[in-house]
């Protein structure tokens, strides 16, 4: 009989078909070399093994997560955006349990604090010495980043950085509880999942949407479709591996199961049923944002669809720590397995 931990995933709706960045392999070694400056598998960051260090690093494939999701991106620009992802994923990864072990949130607060520092609306660097992993990561390439963009866009991924911030250091008071009911945990999930900034940042690759775009009902809309269609598949996909780490309140499958008190077959299918519906409204989206951003809300499907496939080839969502010895390993062999024909689960 097949264990609660090892249940199958429901099949998931996805009308949208993902491509694959060509600059994959040299992102791979580029931004494992990268993470190795910025100090972010010094001896300090192992203590969580099982998270974060070289291993676990190379499982997740990150890489794979930005190739699927910026499929025309040019190399440069590939490894930019999976440097940044690389930063907030070591945030997401261990700051939480960091803080969460001495319940110290005034230490976390000040971190934040500090941390945005590092992001000058001006863009220009400032007189401070970074002394962690995420500083000198945010001081390596904000510059460099900013230079690049105007200042209606530096604004917004400053928010969107600060808005993930204040979503970790909610979820540090909220993960041994449970939030009320899916309405709330949605709410939440917009900030602490980052997928603003994953959005936000999606603008240096495809370019910079003019203003009137973004106060477009339709378009913000698209955009919070987007941002829970790919943090409700997260939970999902993940809910095994929060229950072994004992992060799952913030799931919501989890929060289904708890507020509507039904066993977790049923919280899936709950869960899966929302999911389907925020997929639609963002295929329905195009037609209904201004014609300037119907292209970024199309590439918006296809990450969704990126980030879909990039669940099922990573080993971050799974209990193996061994590579899958069947799928091809090394520079070039990428599109070998990131379009094999999905299992019927995922049709």
């Amino acid at each position: 009989m097949e264990s609660p931990a090892q249940q199958q995933h429901p099949t998931f709706h996805m009308p949208f078909q993902p491509r694959l960045n060509p600059h994959v392999d040299r992102a791979r070694a580029r931004t494992e070399a990268w993470a190795r400056r910025m100090g972010m598998f010094d001896e300090p960051y192992l203590e969580w093994p099982e998270r974060w260090s070289g291993e676990t690093f190379n499982q997740a494939d990150f890489p794979l997560f930005i190739a699927l999701t910026h499929p025309d991106a040019d190399a440069d620009e590939l490894e930019l955006v999976t440097a940044w992802h690389v930063a907030l994923w070591f945030v997401d990864d261990l700051f939480l349990p960091l803080f969460r072990r001495d319940h110290d949130r005034a230490s976390a607060e000040t971190r934040v604090e500090r941390l945005m520092q590092f992001l000058p609306l001006d863009g220009l660097p400032r007189p401070l010495v970074p002394d962690n992993p995420v500083e000198r990561a945010f001081a390596d390439l904000w510059t460099g980043t900013a230079a690049t963009m105007g200042l209606a866009w530096r604004k917004r991924f400053i928010s969107s950085v600060r808005r993930f911030l204040d979503g970790v250091l909610w979820e540090l008071e909220h993960v041994d509880h449970a939030v009320a009911d899916l309405i709330e945990y949605l709410g939440a999930r917009r900030d602490f999942g980052g997928l603003q900034f994953t959005a936000v940042l999606m603008e240096h690759t495809t370019g910079e949407l003019p203003h009137h775009a973004h106060g477009h009902r339709e378009f913000r809309t698209a955009l919070d479709a987007f941002v829970d269609a790919v943090s409700l598949h997260n939970d999902i996909v993940s809910y095994d591996r929060e229950t072994d780490e004992g992060t799952v309140a913030n799931n919501g499958v989890e929060v289904a199961h708890k507020t509507l008190a039904t066993d977790r077959p049923s919280a899936t299918e709950t869960v899966n049923a929302l999911l389907t519906a925020r997929v639609n409204t963002l295929a329905q989206a195009p037609a209904a944002v201004p014609p300037a951003a119907a292209p970024f809300v199309e590439a918006l499907q296809e990450a969704l669809a990126g980030s879909y496939r990039w669940h099922e080839l990573t080993g971050r969502f799974t209990r193996p720590t061994r590579p899958d010895v069947t799928k091809p390993h090394g520079p070039g062999t990428s599109a070998a397995y990131a379009f094999q024909t999905p299992t019927a689960e995922h049709r």
